[in-house]
């Protein structure tokens, strides 16, 4: 009974979370390269557009927003081009984390001759999602630091947050991963439920307005939105150089932390049928 509770704690435990991660981590490496690889095969442009997407995107939204519509945001002193810092500050993380959102329903079906491997650890799939995730991501912040530093200058001091930031936020990620992927093997209905679910996410985000500007009682319900607090953070930092809260990242911590293991057990618990609905 002793050897058995041992070996559940060291499958689901708190400390099982990076523990997995630590100990195929070679493993989860190759596998990013070889999907990094995988997804620009056969395109003409190749891995430019890592670069490309996310500059364009950029161009866009400072066209729609600053020239077209005429976009105003607080502090901003009428600035097109830093109105569209503001927006692509926002997108950046919200790309980075639906992508790995909308990767997961169909990751464990992508991926049917690992689950009929009984020794491949297939928890480490969510890993390789956040991992692939994390270079595109980074591939859009050197863009941001590109056009911050033409624009604004050197960032403030308080900047040197925003890889804690990113880091937590991928740990929500790595949460749901692993939430949706093992319930989107039994539900093959999700991958679509979240082309209606994405739109809603990116508008119910402080993506194109800043939450002072959203009357109190609609701005607590957005806190309940994972993405509010990095994005408002990250925003406070870059443009007025203001530390957080100590307490409400703890908190969100804390939170991050709880979640991505609360999404591990709920995989694991769910891992011994996959084989036999695929």
């Amino acid at each position: 009974m002793a050897v058995v509770s041992v070996g559940i704690l060291r499958e689901r435990g708190p400390l099982a979370l990076v523990g997995s991660a630590w100990r195929y981590r070679q493993l989860i490496l190759r596998l990013v390269i070889r999907d990094f690889e995988a997804r620009f095969r056969g395109s003409l442009l190749g891995k430019l557009w890592v670069a490309l997407v996310p500059l364009l995107l950029l161009g866009l939204y400072t066209y729609v927003f600053g020239v077209v519509m005429q976009a105003h945001w607080p502090g901003a002193d009428g600035s097109t081009l830093k109105v569209a810092l503001l927006y692509y500050v926002g997108l950046v993380l919200f790309d980075f984390f639906f992508e790995c959102i909308n990767r997961a329903p169909s990751l464990l079906l992508e991926n049917v001759s690992y689950i009929k491997k009984v020794v491949f650890p297939l928890d480490i799939l969510a890993w390789v999602v956040i991992g692939n995730a994390l270079v595109r991501l980074a591939f859009g912040g050197m863009i941001l630091v590109v056009f911050y530093l033409a624009i604004e200058g050197v960032p403030p001091i308080a900047a040197l947050v925003l890889p804690l930031l990113v880091l937590l936020l991928a740990l929500v990620a790595l949460g749901l991963v692993w939430f949706l992927s093992a319930l989107g093997i039994y539900v093959r209905d999700i991958r679509q439920a979240l082309i209606v679910i994405a739109p809603a996410t990116m508008f119910l985000s402080p993506i194109f307005f800043p939450l002072s500007t959203v009357p109190q009682p609609v701005a607590t319900l957005l806190y309940l939105n994972p993405l509010t607090f990095v994005i408002e953070t990250a925003r406070a930092a870059l443009f007025s150089g203001a530390w957080p809260d100590l307490q409400a990242v703890l908190a969100y911590m804390l939170f991050a932390c709880l979640f991505a293991w609360l999404g591990r057990v709920w995989f694991m618990s769910l891992r011994g049928g996959f084989a036999d609905v695929v």
